[in-house]
Formats: C-alpha cells, structure tokens, sequence
C-alpha cells in the first residue's frame, strides 16, 4: 500500500496534462474564479479588424525617419508600427517593398509584437506584411486574454494560426510563477484548434522533471478534443484504491463517447463507456460498465456478507439508455432505462446513472402522438428489484396504452377525455396479473377575472377488470372477483379569492390574502375485489389538500364528500419581489373516505371532521437568507405525520451555510409504504443536517456535509474537504463516511470510509463545478433552498 500510493499520485499528476474538459452537449466556458490570476494578462480590446492582410493600412511612429528611395523605409527610437490587429514596437524597424507581394519587416531591439492571439517579445525578428508571417529569436511569448506563457529559441508565426517554437515551454502559470511547465524540442500551437503540440516533451514540477514523452497535446481553451481527461483517485476502506482515466472520442459535433478504465485494487479493471447524441430528432445517452471478475464481490458472496441477496452471475455490469426524440411535429419517443447484473452491484461500484435508494430500477419506453384535440402514447413499464420482497410486490405495466381527448368548442365549457387500457404482471407467482380499461368523461366550467377564480367540474370514472391467477387460499386475496365494473362519477366546485392591500408596518410592501375552498363528492364503492396494482397513497402537502383523488393509480378511488380549505398570504417589497409567504389549510369530511371495508389502520381511528392539516412557509429574510419549512398534522395518528425546514444563508456563489431538518412519523410511513421488505418502521424518522462550502483563504475553500439521525443516535452521512486552487494548479481532498446497509446478525449499521483526490492544471479544462461536485459526495447530496 505505501509503495502503491506515490506512484499512483505521481500518476495522478502528470496525467491532468492530457485534460481537454470536453462536453458534446451544453459545452460550459472555462472560468477563471480568481480576477487576480488574470492581471498580468495581456489583453486585446480593441475591435476587430476583418479583410485582408495585404489591403490593410500601415501606420508607423518613430523618433527618427529615413526613407531611401524607392523601396526601403528605416524607422528608429521608439518604433510603433500598427497593421490590422497587430501591433510592433522596436528600437530600429526597417521595411522593405522591393517585392510588393512580399513585403519584409526587419524588427531589431526590445521587440514587442502583439495581435488579438499572442504576445511576443525577442532582440531580433523578421516580419512578412503580406502574410502575417514572422520569425523572432530568442522570445518569449504569453496568450492574449488567458493564461498561457512560455520561452523559445526561435518563434515562428505562420498563416496568422501556427505559433511554433523550436526549443520551447508552455505553462498556464502566471508571470513569476513556474509551478509546471511543459518543455519540448518542438512546439506548436494552433490557435484555430485551440491545440498546443509539443515533441520530445518533458513536463516539470518547479525545475524537477517527473516524465517525458515523445509527443504530448495539451489544449488551450474550451474546444472539445479527442484524448485523455483528468484521471480521478479515490480511496476507501471496502475497495481500497480506486483509480480512473477517461478517454474522450470527440466523433463529430454532435457525436461523443468516453471510455474510462477504472482500476479498484479489491475488484479487479473495469470498463466503463458512455456514448452522447444529439440530432434532429432529439438527445440521448448510451452507457454501458463491465467489470468481468470481481474478486471482492465472489468473496463477499461465498461468506454470505450480506445475507441471502446475492444473485449467481459471474460478470458485472451496467446497462443505460434515456433518450428524448420528437420524431416529427406529432411523434415523439422516450426510453428512461436502467439495469444493473445483480442486487448489489450499485451498493458496489455506484453510479451517476442510478441510485440504489429507491430498492429498484426502472427499463420504461413509451412513444406517443400529440395533436390539438388527441394525446395518445403507448408505454412499457418494467423494474429490476433489488430485495425478494420488493421484487414480488412490484407490478409492471405491460403494456399501458392511455388517449386523452380534448375539446373546448363549448364556449365556457371544456370537455376531456382520458382512458387507459393497462396490463398488469408480476414476478411474484402468487399474485394475481390483470387487465384494466378504463374511460374517464370530464365537463369543467371556469369563470375567472384579475383578482379570483370559480370552476366546477364533473365527470364519470368507469372501469373495468379481468384477473387471473387469483390465490383464494391467500388471506389478501380471498375477496377479489376474476371480473369487475366499477362506476363512480365525480363532482368537484373550486374556488379562490386574492385580495390584496399596502401594507401599512412596511413602507413600500404590499399584503395579499387568498382564500381557497373546494368541495369534492365520490361516492363510495367497495373495491375489496379488485387487486392493488399502480394505487400508492399521496402525501398531502399544503397543495396535496386540494386533489381530487388521495391515491395515485386507479385501483383505488376513495370516496369523498369533503371539503378543503386553505388560506395563502403572500409579502411583496416595491420591487414586486416576494418576500414571505403562508399557507395553511385542512380537509374537513362529512362522511368517512374509504375505499373498502377493509380500510388501513390509519383509516380506522377516525370516521369524519377535520383529518388533515397542512402548512407550507417561505421567507426571504435577506436577499442571502431564505428559510423554507412545511409541516403535515394528521389527527388519525394525533401527531406529525411529516415535517421539514431548510434554513440557507448564500451570500455569494463561493459561500453557502445550510442547516435542515426532516421528520417523518413511523404510523404515517407504514401506511403510505406497505413494501413487505422493511416489516414496518419501529422509530420514526428524524434526521438533522448541516452542508457548507466556505473560502478560508482566496486559495483553499472548505466543503463539508453532516445528517445525523436523532432517532437512531448516529451518524447518516457526512463528509468533509479542502479545494485548493491558485492561478497555477488546483487540488481536491475529501473524506467521507456514508450509511450503506444494515447487519442482520450483529444488529449494527454498515458504514463505508471514502478518501478521494483530485488534481487539475489551471487553463487546461478548469473543472468550474469541483465544489458542486463536493457537496454530492454522499447519499444525501444538497438541494438549494434558492430555487
């Protein structure tokens, strides 16, 4: 291990040579965060001057003047000659039109040349003006307008794009700073491809050389270039040294791919490829890892590390497709698909496709058709489980085919249409598959102004259902019938009021108030027979209390003759900016909302009045201070059900302090979630979190995340690190500890140790998002309360 780490970083180092930051989609400019790096730039901010070289104007200013006729012009002390973008300036320059189509420049002295590209100073050159030619020695040279700088023998200028240097180094170091530099016996810079070549290259730390190559490129600004990227070092205490070097493919402009081989010292190589489109038709990303022999993972399986969950494959891998395409002006097609070779591979290896928190993977297709009165799409819904109990309980859509129909020729009235025809199939061999069609008419009328709103709404849901495979001997689905109908029409009012007034305490705000009430009536139905295939119960947020139907899916419609009513108030400052706002709100029954006779738990402790309250806040106490919070009271349970609060302080984009808290009550979970793989919730879930990312110097910034569980007594996640970057170079190091699993047997959680490091050279690709990416480094990553 200590003979292994040097040499990988050592490897780490001089590789962030070959990175050319490339993207095929969304290409972001390279940023330079710190002005400071930028002032000894030479800048170019005159206009540009476009034609041709050989019909621009020369202008010239010197101290002395001799013109010997016919052809030759000698200017001396404080010599300034100007031509297009170009500028010189020279003890002696003297000009030579014998041949008009060659015209020569004889630069002699304190030579300074300077165009829209390059800035260039030597003792002696020789200039073409017909050509923008140019030959200087010795020289040194920095890029207009970034950081670029280097010495040479000899420079040559040719075709206003080759800069070539014959014995010459290149760093993206400022002035008076040589932390690296790259020298060789032949350099070139293309300017048009944004491209510096250098033969018998030997790349420098300070004055110690650390490694040559016989041919190196290195880019010089933001255009995607086949090659290397930056190398990625990780370290943790399950797969030890974990070690990656992408490879770019720039394959056309709107054509990528990137192989990255990733080396983990306890698994073995593996491979992993992405390939990015973008086309008339739409976008998409292929991705495809393939690790052939795990060592760790035949290991882990052997002494059963994690129970049972282990599936028999002998290769690991990784399949990934999304793809967004609008065919034509009414086709379009979508592919979001995820699979994985086994239970445990993202828990494993990770991934920036999937996450293994969900417990499952979802392959879905759909194609559709769209005109002004038709929405029609056709989908295919498959999941990859990663747990025996989620597995059996998950139904897939195969297919699902729904059409909505829309026609608003009735004056104030507008007419719709849904319906779906579903299939519906399991891996669990005792449970029921079924058929399901279903047809949805709807009448709404709306009557709304500047300062309120009423709309009624009223239709029919009617359904029908074809089971099989039912298991009469299985308590759960002793009542369900092989064929059903169910009608249930549907009546809802809603209305909301805004009123709104100066706001006397504060001078210059103004206070709205707006009252909301919606009346819904479903009868009820006894839906005992039919099976639960896509019906999931919704939590009800402050907008939650205002839908029409609890559940999601269609397998169960609750019946409703409720009332929901709520009140916003909003704060505005004279910029019509809002500042504050408040929303609360409950849902009053007059009769018992069920969808059986075999109702939840929940369902049981209470028949009618006020069910549910619910509140939403957001406050701008500063224009770098925002609080948001929510909380959810259900008077079945007589407590809080769910609860959340984020308070940000962001004073600037280096700058950012974050403290959050969530809450959600272990009732409330087992009723919304009847996955049989967690057995029911024994604590309620409370969770604290801290994240923050703060300069501690105009070089070094601190990234750091917390979570502790308050229930539980321990840690979630966390993380902390150091992002050093100065002009010259940048380095990333962070270590985190994450909650990946729980032991059966010692009865304790499982906790994986992360170290990762990472380097980069400044005006080589600088990576503008390595602190985003920090704060991602956990399960838990940061959402902002800005937005």
């Amino acid at each position: 291990m200590k003979k292994l780490a040097p040499s990988f970083i050592a490897i780490t180092v001089t590789l962030c040579l070959y990175n050319s930051s490339s993207y095929a989609i969304g290409l972001p400019k390279a940023v330079i965060n710190n002005p400071q790096c930028l002032i000894d730039v030479p800048k170019f901010d005159r206009p540009l001057v476009e034609g041709d070289i050989q019909t621009l104007p020369v202008d010239a200013e010197a101290n002395q003047f001799e013109a010997l006729y016919p052809d030759k012009i000698i200017y001396q002390g404080d010599v300034v000659v100007e031509q297009g973008n170009r500028t010189v300036q020279a003890d002696r320059v003297t000009i030579d039109s014998h041949d008009k189509s060659n015209r020569l420049v004889t630069l002699q002295g304190d030579i300074t040349y300077q165009d829209n590209l390059i800035r260039i100073k030597g003792n002696d050159a020789l200039m073409n003006l017909d050509n923008n030619d140019a030959n200087i020695t010795p020289s040194d040279y920095h890029l207009v307008n970034r950081l670029g700088r280097g010495n040479a023998d000899e420079m040559k200028l040719e075709k206003n794009r080759y800069v070539i240097l014959k014995n010459g180094s290149f760093t993206s170091c400022p002035v008076d700073d040589s932390t690296w530099s790259v020298k060789g016996s032949t350099v070139i810079h293309d300017n048009e491809e944004q491209l510096l070549e250098v033969w018998n290259a030997v790349f420098r730390i300070g004055k110690v050389p650390v490694l040559y190559s016989p041919y190196l490129q290195l880019p010089t600004g933001d255009k995607r270039r086949s090659g290397l990227l930056m190398p990625n070092l990780n370290y943790d205490s399950v797969d030890g040294i974990d070690f990656s070097l992408p490879i770019y493919w720039n394959i056309a402009p709107n054509y990528d791919a990137t192989f990255t081989p990733r080396i983990l010292q306890r698994r073995g190589v593996q491979l992993q490829t992405e390939f990015r489109y973008l086309n008339q038709l739409g976008l998409g990303t292929v991705a495809f890892d393939w690790l052939q022999h795990d060592n760790k993972y035949d290991d882990d399986r052997d002494r059963l590390l994690n129970g049972q969950n282990y599936d028999d494959n002998r290769h690991r891998w990784l399949f990934y497709w999304k793809n967004d395409e609008l065919i034509n002006y009414n086709w379009r097609f979508k592919a979001d698909t995820t699979r994985v070779s086994d239970n445990q591979y993202l828990t494993d290896l990770n991934s920036k496709y999937a996450s293994q928190t969900a417990g499952y993977l979802t392959q879905f297709y759909k194609i559709g058709y769209n005109d002004p009165s038709w929405d029609i799409t056709l989908g295919y819904r498959h999941f990859q489980a990663f747990h025996d109990g989620v597995r059996d309980s998950l139904y897939q859509t195969q297919p699902q085919l729904n059409m909505n129909y829309y026609n608003y020729d009735f004056g104030p009235f507008k007419f719709k249409t849904f319906s779906q025809v579903s299939r519906f199939l399991s891996s669990g061999k005792n449970n029921p598959k079924a058929w399901r069609a279903h047809i949805e008419p709807t009448l709404d009328y709306t009557i709304t102004n500047t300062w309120a709103s009423l709309s009624a709404s009223g239709g029919l849901m009617a359904t029908h259902y074809n089971q099989d495979n039912i298991k009469k001997s299985i308590e759960r689905y002793q009542n369900l019938d092989k064929s059903v109908n169910r009608f249930m029409p549907k009546f809802s009012i809603d209305g909301k009021v805004i009123f709104e007034r100066d706001f006397d305490l504060i001078e210059g705000y103004t206070q709205t108030l707006e009252p909301r009430v919606k009346y819904t009536y479903i009868p009820y139905r006894n839906q005992s027979n039919i099976g639960s295939y896509d019906s999931t119960f919704l939590q009800y947020d402050y907008i939650g209390l205002f839908r029409d139907l609890p559940y999601s899916g269609l397998d169960r419609i609750a019946s409703a003759n409720n009332i929901a009513t709520g009140v916003t108030t909003r704060f505005y400052d004279e910029s019509k900016v809002e500042k504050f706002n408040l929303s609360i709100g409950q849902i009053t029954y007059f009769t018992k909302s069920k969808t059986s006779e075999h109702n939840t738990e929940i369902d049981k402790n209470s028949d009618t009045g006020s069910i549910t309250w619910a509140s939403d806040n957001f406050w701008r106490i500063t224009d770098d201070v925002i609080f948001r919070s929510g909380v959810q009271y259900d008077t079945r349970i007589d407590t809080i059900s769910l609860a959340n609060t984020i308070l940000e302080y962001r004073p600037s984009s280096e700058k950012l302090l974050q403290l959050s808290y969530r809450y959600a009550n272990h009732n409330y979970i087992n009723t919304v979630d009847k996955s049989s793989l967690y057995k029911g919730y024994k604590q309620d879930i409370s969770q604290a979190g801290i994240v923050t990312t703060w300069p501690l110097s105009q070089t070094i910034d601190a990234v750091g995340s917390y979570y502790y569980d308050i229930k539980l007594g321990q840690t979630a996640d966390g993380s902390v690190g150091l992002h050093y970057s100065d002009c010259c170079w940048g380095m990333t190091v962070q270590y985190g500890r994450k909650l990946t699993d729980w032991d059966w047997i010692s009865h304790d959680s499982k906790y994986e140790n992360k170290l990762s490091v990472n380097f980069e050279l400044m005006g080589l690709g600088h990576n503008r998002d390595v602190k985003a990416k920090m704060l991602n480094f956990g399960k838990l990553p940061y959402t902002t309360a800005f937005e």
